[in-house]
Order: structure tokens, then sequence, then C-alpha cells
């Protein structure tokens, strides 16, 4: 998965956030107060651009997209004092075909660590659902992509399968994002 542009520099900016003094969570009425738990949050975007090339995906014309992606991560300690590590990232924007073809993409992905005894140690497990769709205006194909199933990362892309995760649609490498 060659495409997560944000996840190594997001992961190290909120793993360095679990070192920082965070505010706590908000009083909710009626709620006990749970003491000493926090949450470090990393909200940004940028642009995103990508090219799926003539001939793969089911793609007779290259396709180059443009957008805006969006990543917010957040670290937060459990009741039991463990860690609770989390990402969501979404895209969205158009593309055009060499040949004149118009497209609308969207992109989700969430993911959580698996266990997390020092978020700062790797390698990490993930837990991971990620969707890829990019839809063709008129008679243009669409390309779809869905994955979900757990990845090591150990500071290197792409991530590796663990297990037999799930894939549907036009494959990994249609996933240009």
């Amino acid at each position: 998965m060659r495409h997560r542009i944000a996840f190594p520099s997001a992961l190290v900016f909120v793993l360095a956030a679990c070192d920082e003094p965070t505010s706590p969570y908000a009083a909710v009425p009626n709620a006990p107060t749970r003491a000493n738990l926090a949450t470090a949050v990393d909200n940004f975007k940028f642009d995103v651009e990508f090219t799926i090339p003539a001939g793969t995906c089911g793609l007779t014309s290259t396709v180059t997209g443009t957008g805006v992606y969006h990543v917010v991560n957040r670290v937060s300690e459990t009741r039991s004092g463990g860690l609770r590590v989390a990402f969501s990232e979404s895209a969205h924007g158009t593309a055009t075909g060499a040949d004149g073809s118009q497209y609308r993409f969207n992109y989700v992905a969430n993911s959580k660590v698996i266990d997390v005894d020092d978020p700062t140690t790797l390698p990490i497990v993930l837990d991971l659902v990620d969707h890829f769709n990019l839809l063709g205006q008129g008679q243009t194909p669409d390309v779809k992509v869905y994955l979900r199933g757990q990845f090591l990362y150990d500071g290197t892309l792409p991530v590796t399968p663990i297990g037999d995760p799930v894939i549907r649609g036009d494959g990994l490498n249609c996933d240009p994002i």
C-alpha cells in the first residue's frame, strides 16, 4: 500500500503528541468523570494528486486526479491505562482522462493500532478499512477498491498484510491515494 502519503508523518506527529500535555475530555452531563483520560488530536488538510496509467484498472486512458485530503489522528488513554491510537483519512476531488473523460473520486480510510503498549516503538499492527472510488461521468468506467484487514507497519511502506485481508474491486494497485 504505497499510497499512504500522510500516514508516516501523521504517525510521527501523533506519537510525539503522547509526550506532550493534553487537555482532558469535556465533562458530559450526568456521566461519571474519567480521571486522567486525555486525548491528543492532529487534524489537517492538504492537496492530493494521483495518476492511474492507461491500460490498468480497466481504464483505456491515463487518468489524473486532484483534490483535498483530510487527516484526523487521535491518541487517547483507555480506562485501563493503555493507549488507543486511531487514524481517520478522507479525500475527494475530480479527475480527468487524457481522452477528455471526467471523474469524481472519494477516498476514506479508518484504522486503529492494535495492542498499543508503547506507540513510539515499531512495528505496530493496524486494523484498517479503506475505500477508494473513482466514479466515471457518462459512459466512463468506474474504479472501486475496498480493503479490510490487519497490517504490520515497521516504519516503511508498503505495509505487510497479516492473515488474509478482504480486498474487493479492482485491486490494491488501483487505489492510488
